[in-house]
């Protein structure tokens, strides 16, 4: 379902200027801008859009390939699987699921990030890991914060929101690039600075853009409404800022070059940004999470899983039964399981302009209450999910 609304009182994003920001100097003046490959930290890109491109689809899987005996938050690229758990990164061989190597005596929290040859991770600390070995490459104190963001890493710059600052560094040695204490936000109580939300997945990058969530609990005016922030990945130099609609409060974000979606739980919507237009173009509502491409978003609430953006928008409602969707190719890849019923938890695969169901995985019992909370990760032709507590990847045999 979806209705007209605005980002803030206005449909446009205002400039601002910045607050409290540090600029390293030699901060490169053109940045990388290649991607990271795989499903390479929290939300699957550097976008968090939960989308892996891909030419054929996803073949119907058949089969439990294998299980490990922990489960947590994970990266999984070219070949390899970087799982947090317990505060350890265990690296695993995505064929078969042995261990490779952990690391243990990081204090790791979130998703960790993969990017070349390296695995950043936040936690205690922010530290770079080597990929192959797991041996730590660098590492830098976070001052004890509590609250801090998976890390993105992009523009050989790892981004990670700390107690509200967002900050930047060099993915080669740890340096400092650069960092926000706050950006200024114009607001229905006039000028003010905010800070940054520090959850998972409240960090994006795009076309060259970073996007971040600005935090309405950090905001130094009594903002009544989060907001949102564009930054220069090179310099932080902050290109435009804009509120939310007073009230509500924002989880998460997806960017892709088209369209910004911002998760907003207190209205179980997702607002859909027109990046080149600067408006709100609609939101979508009963909708917690969103995988992302192009226009095109495929958002699950608590009785719909549907599309947006499409040439044919569509929808699939049965209560709490569907996951986070993830996007691979023109197919989209659910958990499914029915609260309150026995038959067995499955995984869906939809075709992504039609919503019609192409195929049907069952596993052999009903573990999961219902399958809302459930997170599909997809890197080639493997899903993974958590059964029990244990990573379980699932392929054609």
């Amino acid at each position: 379902m979806v209705s007209s609304a605005a980002l803030a009182t206005g449909t446009a994003l205002a400039a601002a200027g910045t607050s409290s920001a540090n600029e390293s100097p030699d901060t490169p003046a053109t940045p990388d801008r290649t991607e990271p490959q795989g499903w390479s930290s929290h939300g699957g890109t550097i976008g968090n859009c939960r989308h892996v491109p891909s030419s054929d689809g996803l073949g119907r899987p058949d089969a439990i390939a294998w299980q490990y005996e922990h489960s947590g938050p994970a990266s999984v690229v070219e070949g390899a699987v970087f799982l947090q758990t317990d505060g350890e990164i265990h690296s695993l061989d995505a064929g078969d699921g042995s261990l490779r190597w952990t690391a243990d005596a990081i204090e790791a929290s979130g998703t960790p990030a993969v990017a070349g040859d390296g695995v950043y991770v936040a936690g205690e600390g922010l530290a770079a890991l080597e990929a192959e070995s797991g041996e730590v490459r660098w590492s830098e104190g976070l001052d004890g914060a509590d609250s801090v963001s998976s890390p993105l890493v992009a523009f050989e710059t790892v981004y990670v929101s700390v107690e509200g600052a967002l900050r930047a560094y060099d993915a080669a040695d740890g340096s400092l690039r650069w960092k926000h204490e706050t950006v200024d936000v114009e607001s229905e109580v006039g000028r003010g600075a905010y800070g940054f939300h520090s959850m998972n997945g409240t960090i994006a990058v795009a076309d060259g853009t970073v996007w971040a969530l600005l935090d309405k609990h950090r905001s130094e005016s009594g903002a009544g409404a989060d907001g949102v922030a564009a930054l220069d990945p090179a310099t932080g130099e902050v290109l435009w800022t804009d509120h939310l609609e007073s009230g509500r409060t924002a989880s998460g974000l997806a960017a892709t070059e088209d369209s910004l979606f911002v998760e907003t739980p207190t209205e179980e919507g997702v607002i859909v940004f027109d990046v080149a237009l600067r408006e709100v173009v609609e939101t979508v509502t009963d909708a917690f999470d969103s995988a992302a491409v192009g226009d095109t978003a495929v958002t699950h609430g608590r009785y719909t899983l549907s599309s947006t953006g499409a040439d044919a928008p569509w929808n699939d409602r049965e209560t709490h039964a569907y996951g986070k969707p993830t996007i691979v190719g023109d197919l989209v890849v659910v958990a499914h399981s029915r609260r309150g019923r026995s038959s067995p938890d499955e995984l869906v695969g939809f075709d992504l302009e039609d919503g019609s169901e192409r195929w049907t995985f069952a596993f052999d019992n009903a573990h999961w209450s219902d399958g809302f909370p459930i997170d599909a990760v997809v890197d080639g032709e493997t899903i993974y999910v958590d059964r029990d507590g244990q990573f379980t990847a699932v392929r054609p045999s």
